[in-house]
C-alpha cells in the first residue's frame, strides 16, 4: 500500500527502501571534522548520507569558552535516492537549513536545543529537544517539531515527535571504547517536520565529553 500523505514523500516511503533496497547501500559518505579555533568547530560531508537521501552539507558550531550556550548553523543540499538504494536518484530535490541555539542546564546534565529552519518536505518551522546524559554516557531525550504544515495535512499524530536513546559500550567492551548504539523512536512515520537525523545539528551533542560543562561535571574524563 502506498503512503497516505499529500506532502512530498520524504519519510512515508521508507518501507519501499526497506523491502526493495534490502541488499542495497544504506550509506556511503566522506566526512571531515575539525576546528578553526578553540571556539569554532565544523563538519563537512558528501555522499550517500542515508538510505533515502544523498547529497552534501555542513555544520558550523560556535561554542564560547567556559559558557553553557552555543549557536550553530546546518545546511544540506539533497536528492532523493531510488528505492533499490543504488547510486541512482529520483527527481525530488530539497535544501534544508537550520539555525540552532543550545544550552547546557546546570540541572542533572540536561541539555536543551532549539532549531529553526527548513525541513525535508520544504516546510518551515522549529524543533525543540531536551536530553539528559548520565555519568556512564547513557543518554535519553525527547523532541517535538512544529512547522507550517497544518495538523490535517500532516496526518496521524498532528506533528513530529519522539524519543532519543544512546547506549555507550564502554562498560561492555574492553579498553576505552567510543562505540555506542543510538536510536530514535517515533509513534508514526510522517513527512512533515523531518530532518536527516544524523546530519542535522548534532555536533554540539556529540562534543559533550569535551565541552566545558561536560568536563566540569566529570573530571575523571581529564587525563594528564
Amino acid at each position: 500500500r502506498g503512503p497516505n500523505s499529500d506532502l512530498p514523500h520524504v519519510r512515508t516511503e521508507v518501507n519501499y527502501y526497506l523491502t526493495r533496497g534490502a541488499s542495497g547501500i544504506d550509506s556511503l559518505f566522506l566526512e571531515n571534522r575539525n576546528s578553526w579555533s578553540p571556539e569554532l568547530h565544523y563538519r563537512l560531508y558528501v555522499g550517500l548520507l542515508e538510505e533515502m537521501f544523498s547529497g552534501l552539507g555542513g555544520e558550523i558550531l560556535y561554542e564560547p569558552y567556559r559558557k553553557r550556550w552555543a549557536i550553530g548553523f546546518t545546511t544540506n543540499v539533497l536528492k532523493k535516492r531510488d528505492y533499490d538504494k543504488t547510486f541512482k536518484h529520483m527527481d525530488y530535490e530539497t535544501t534544508t537549513r537550520y539555525l540552532s541555539f543550545y544550552y547546557a542546564t546546570p540541572f542533572y546534565n540536561f541539555d536543551i536545543a532549539l532549531h529553526a529552519g527548513r525541513y525535508l518536505a520544504k516546510d518551515d518551522g522549529y524543533t525543540f529537544e531536551a536530553r539528559r546524559t548520565f555519568d556512564n554516557g547513557f543518554s535519553i531525550g525527547a523532541f517535538f517539531t512544529r512547522t507550517n504544515v497544518p495538523a490535517k495535512l500532516f496526518g496521524e499524530g498532528s506533528f513530529d515527535k519522539g524519543l532519543y536513546f544512546k547506549i555507550p559500550f564502554n562498560s561492555l567492551l574492553p579498553g576505552n571504547s567510543k562505540a555506542s548504539y543510538s536510536t530514535i523512536m517515533r509513534p508514526t512515520e510522517r513527512d512533515g517536520g523531518r530532518r536527516l537525523d544524523n546530519f542535522s545539528s548534532t555536533l554540539w551533542f556529540e562534543r559533550r565529553n569535551v565541552r566545558y560543562d561536560g568536563l566540569a561535571s566529570n573530571k575523571q574524563l581529564m587525563h594528564p
